[in-house]
C-alpha cells in the first residue's frame, strides 16, 4: 500500500498542517487510507453547532460556551468545495450533521449546491426532526437522499423532558413528511437507563409501522453524557433483551459496509425489517471505522472523542488549492487513534468533547 511521505502523530493535531511535499499530488495516491489500512468512504459534515432542542445527553441548558459566529462557519461555497475534494478521494456517502442542521439559514439550497458539485448521489442527513414537515419535500427534490431522526420518548412529557422543551407533535409530523416524501428513514433511540426503557419496544413498533428502521444507540461518554448519572448508560446487548423473541439472535449482528457504525438484527417474523444497534462503548467498532469529521468551523476531527482537529477552513481562506486541502486530509488521518479510549481512565479528552461542536 502507497504511503504518504509524511504523517501527523496526535500531537501535531493543533490546527494548520505543513506545507504539501513539492510535487506531491495527494488525488493520486488511491483510497483514503489511514496508517492502520481503515478505508475512508463516509464524510459527516456539520453544518451547524446551533441547536433549537437542548437534549441532556447532547447540549447544555443555555447551549454551548463557544458556539461559532456567523464569519467561522464554512460558508456554503467552501462546504460544497469540501466535499467535492473528499469525493475525489474516495468519499462515497455524505451525513450533513449538526447541531440541528435545519437551523441553518437556506439548508435547502446547500443540499443542492454540494450534491450538484460532488455528484455524490449518497447525500443524507441527521436532524431531530421538529422542522422536517416544512423541509422534507424542498430537501428531497434539492437530492437528499435520506434522514435519520432522533426520537427518544413517544410521551409528550418525557420527550419535552429528555429534549428540555421540545414538541413531541412536530417531530412526529417531521416524520411522516420524509416518509411521503420517499426518504429512507431511520429513527435513532438513544438507550437510557430508567428513563426510557418501557419504550423500547414501542418505539421499535412505531418504527416499522411507518415504514422506518429503528436503531438503538449506546449513550457515549462525551461532553453532557459524561456528567450523567452511570445509571443513564444501557449496553446495547440490555436492548436486545428487553426486545425479545421478536429478533432473530444473530450475534453480533450484520451490519452495512460504508453506511456506518450500526449493526442489524432481523424480525423474528420473516418480515425482513430490521433493528441496528450502535455499540461506541461496550462492542467498539473503531477497528473498522470509515468515517471522517469536519466541524461546522471546517475543522478536521479524525475521532469524534478526541478534541484535536486539523483546519481546513484555514488552508481555503489563505489560498490553498485544492490540492493542498486533500493533502491536509490525508496528512491529518496519520494522527487517527486505533481506538476512542472511552474506557481509558487515562483519557480525559473525549469528557470535554461537545457532541454539537463536533457533529455527534
Amino acid at each position: 500500500m502507497l504511503r504518504l511521505p509524511v504523517l501527523a502523530t496526535r500531537d501535531d493535531l493543533s490546527g494548520r498542517p505543513p506545507p504539501r511535499p513539492v510535487g506531491l499530488d495527494p488525488f493520486a495516491w488511491g483510497a483514503l487510507v489511514d496508517p492502520d489500512g481503515r478505508r475512508y468512504e463516509y464524510l459527516r459534515l456539520s453544518v451547524t453547532d446551533r441547536c433549537d432542542l437542548a437534549c441532556v445527553y447532547c447540549m447544555p441548558p443555555g447551549g454551548e460556551q463557544h458556539h461559532a459566529l456567523r464569519r467561522e462557519l464554512l460558508d456554503f461555497d467552501e462546504a460544497a468545495r469540501l466535499v467535492s475534494v473528499f469525493a475525489s478521494l474516495g468519499i462515497r456517502r455524505v451525513r450533513l450533521t449538526g447541531g440541528e442542521p435545519l437551523v441553518r439559514r437556506d439548508v435547502v439550497r446547500l443540499v443542492e449546491l454540494l450534491t450538484r458539485r460532488s455528484g455524490l448521489r449518497d447525500v443524507v442527513m441527521t436532524t431531530n426532526g421538529t422542522r422536517l414537515a416544512e423541509l422534507a419535500l424542498p430537501l428531497r427534490r434539492a437530492g437528499l437522499t435520506g434522514v435519520n431522526v432522533s426520537l427518544d420518548s413517544l410521551d409528550p412529557d418525557r420527550f419535552r423532558r429528555i429534549t428540555r422543551g421540545g414538541e413531541l407533535a412536530r417531530v412526529l409530523a417531521g416524520l411522516h413528511a420524509a416518509v411521503d416524501a420517499g426518504f429512507e428513514v431511520r429513527i435513532n433511540v438513544v438507550a437510557l437507563g430508567g428513563q426510557n426503557e418501557d419504550e423500547w419496544g414501542r418505539l421499535v413498533d412505531f418504527a416499522w409501522d411507518l415504514g422506518a428502521t429503528p436503531r438503538f444507540i449506546e449513550l457515549m461518554p462525551l461532553g453532557e453524557a459524561s456528567r450523567l448519572p452511570a445509571t443513564w448508560f444501557v449496553p446495547a446487548a440490555r436492548v436486545v433483551e428487553v426486545l425479545g423473541s421478536r429478533l432473530l439472535r444473530e450475534v453480533p449482528g450484520r451490519y452495512d459496509p460504508g453506511r456506518g457504525p450500526a449493526r442489524y438484527l432481523e424480525a423474528a417474523d420473516g418480515s425482513g425489517r430490521r433493528v441496528g444497534f450502535i455499540t461506541a462503548v461496550t462492542d467498539t467498532f473503531c477497528d473498522r471505522c470509515n468515517r471522517v469529521r469536519v466541524t461546522a468551523r471546517g475543522e478536521l476531527r479524525p475521532c469524534l472523542a478526541s478534541a484535536r482537529a486539523v483546519d481546513l477552513r484555514n488552508v481555503m481562506r489563505t489560498g490553498g488549492s485544492d490540492a493542498d486541502v486533500a493533502w491536509a486530509v490525508r496528512w491529518a488521518l496519520g494522527a487517527k487513534d486505533r481506538g476512542h479510549g472511552f474506557l481509558d481512565p487515562a483519557r480525559h479528552e473525549h469528557v470535554e468533547v461537545g457532541m454539537s461542536l463536533v457533529g455527534g
